[in-house]
Parts: C-alpha cells; sequence; structure tokens
C-alpha cells in the first residue's frame, strides 16, 4: 500500500455498495483522473438525496418548484415566497431539531431546489450529466440496473 499512489473508495451501507479505485501511474492525464472523480461524485450524490430523503420530504420542495417554474427563471425559484415556506415546510422533524440543524437542513434543501429547478429546465446541473465517453458504458449499466 505504501508504493500505492491513486484514489480508493470502498461504500457498503445497506443496500447501498459502491466500489470504486484509479490507480494513477505514469501517463496517466488529468482528465482521466477527473473522470473518474466524476463518476464517483455521481454514485455519491445518489447515496446523499437517497439519506436525506429521511429529514427532508422532497416532493415537497419538487412540488413549489415546478409550479415557481410558471413564472420564473429557474435560477431565480429560491427568492419565489412559496419556495421559501416548501424549504421550512419539507423539514420532516422540525420540532426534534435544534436551530442549527435545521438551518443546516434548510440549506441542503435549498440545494436540492435549485438543482430540481436546472433539471426540470433542461440546464445541467451536476458534472456527471455531461456525456464523458469514458462514462457511456457505464450509464447503461446503472440505468439497466434501476
Amino acid at each position: 500500500m505504501d508504493n500505492f499512489e491513486g484514489i480508493q473508495f470502498i461504500a457498503k451501507l445497506g443496500d447501498w455498495v459502491s466500489i470504486k479505485k484509479l490507480k494513477v501511474e505514469k501517463g496517466v492525464e488529468a482528465k482521466d483522473i477527473a473522470e473518474f472523480l466524476i463518476s464517483l461524485s455521481a454514485s455519491i450524490e445518489q447515496a446523499i438525496e437517497r439519506y436525506l430523503a429521511e429529514e427532508i420530504d422532497f416532493s415537497v420542495i419538487e412540488n413549489a418548484v415546478n409550479d415557481a417554474l410558471t413564472r420564473e427563471n429557474a435560477l431565480y425559484v429560491l427568492q419565489e415566497p412559496s419556495v421559501k415556506r416548501a424549504l421550512k415546510d419539507s423539514i420532516k422533524r422540525r420540532s426534534a431539531l435544534d436551530k442549527k440543524e435545521v438551518k443546516c437542513l434548510e440549506e441542503l434543501a435549498a440545494v436540492y431546489a435549485l438543482r430540481h429547478a436546472l433539471k426540470k429546465s433542461g440546464y445541467k446541473h451536476s458534472y456527471s450529466q455531461v456525456e464523458l465517453p469514458t462514462l457511456k458504458l457505464a450509464k447503461k449499466l446503472s440505468k439497466k440496473i434501476k
């Protein structure tokens, strides 16, 4: 392991399993490392939303954002009063949490809202949405598994 230079990621939590490894040897280009990290971040982003769904009701946010998009550009949906209210209403155990935890969850909900607005408006909101030649097979396989 002392001579290993690269990136290793292993996750097993419930039914989420992700194993990714990149050994960086002479000749590996920065682009290859970036594509590996993009692949890793896509897997992690899916897991983040899955676990945040335990604390945040994403459907409340999606409904408010979808409604706001009929009046507002995706970049401004967070300024809509109905979306601001939905961000607060989406926190599931609000009364059992302290103010700092609530504020953190509201900020995470706002990130989700903006990502949802961008996605619904046809914008790419993640590096993993870019068609990378090396990830085409992995994307096809992940769609078949779902």
